[in-house]
């Protein structure tokens, strides 16, 4: 595998132009074409980690999510019909990956405890609320949904609060939550909710591009490059 330093740079400079050049395609192509587009940015993201196998749990977690992530849109945007139970499924599989690798990032005992403790509370919330809302229209899609979402944005909170080492985690985490918060408002009008037509959530689900992609090809981008220490990898290039 790559872990030579003087590959890492340029290979991650490579696979961060592919995945520029494949989100682009993704806003210009239809059809079959963009189904195959849109899902090789998602399997690109997980190839390229391969490419720096390290034995650390880091790793290993950060790959399982890339690997979870290429099954849950294989189930949304391969197969026919979709099945989004398992998908999301897959995602929160995804997102008990990244918990874990902020979880065990953190040395402070005390912080560890809180974050479990922030992270059982948002859930038992998500799902409370879940049911108050919809009540008879909860289902097991809605409720395993909103625990994703759930541990989703306390990853995003975490990440934050390690922002010196999780830099790019933080930020694929964000851009990923803006993906799903776009496609969270679509199924939601679809399925659960009404939205009216002069509503701003109508506006933002019909608009001519493809928002929900803006966010989520850099999302994976960012998290399959998330190992990567490029700015020390930038400075012994240059000595």
């Amino acid at each position: 595998m790559l872990n030579r330093t003087k590959f890492k740079l340029p290979t991650a400079i490579s696979f961060l132009v592919c995945e520029l050049v494949l989100g682009i395609l993704v806003q210009t192509t239809q059809g079959k074409v963009n189904m195959v587009v849109s899902y090789a940015c998602v399997v690109l993201a997980c190839l390229f980690m391969l490419l720096f196998f390290e034995r650390n749990i880091s790793y290993y977690l950060t790959q399982a999510g890339l690997i979870c992530t290429v099954m849950a849109d294989l189930f949304l945007m391969v197969l026919s019909p979709i099945k989004q139970l398992p998908a999301m499924i897959f995602f929160s599989v995804t997102q008990i990956c990244y918990f874990l690798r902020l979880y065990l990032n953190e040395e402070s005992s005390k912080k560890r405890k809180a974050h479990l403790i922030v992270r059982i509370s948002a859930v038992l919330f998500a799902i409370v609320i879940t049911i108050a809302v919809l009540r008879e229209k909860t289902d097991p899609l809605s409720l395993v949904s909103l625990f994703y979402y759930a541990n989703l944005i306390v990853n995003i909170i975490v990440a934050f609060t390690q922002l010196k080492s999780q830099t790019l985690l933080a930020i694929g985490l964000l851009l990923f939550l803006l993906c799903d918060t776009l496609i969270g408002l679509d199924v939601m009008a679809s399925s659960y909710i009404p939205v009216s037509e002069g509503s701003f959530i109508h506006w933002l689900l019909n608009v001519d591009l493809n928002l929900a992609w803006i966010f989520y090809v850099p999302s994976q981008a960012l998290i399959g490059i998330s190992l990567l220490k490029l700015k020390a990898m930038s400075q012994r290039m240059t000595d």
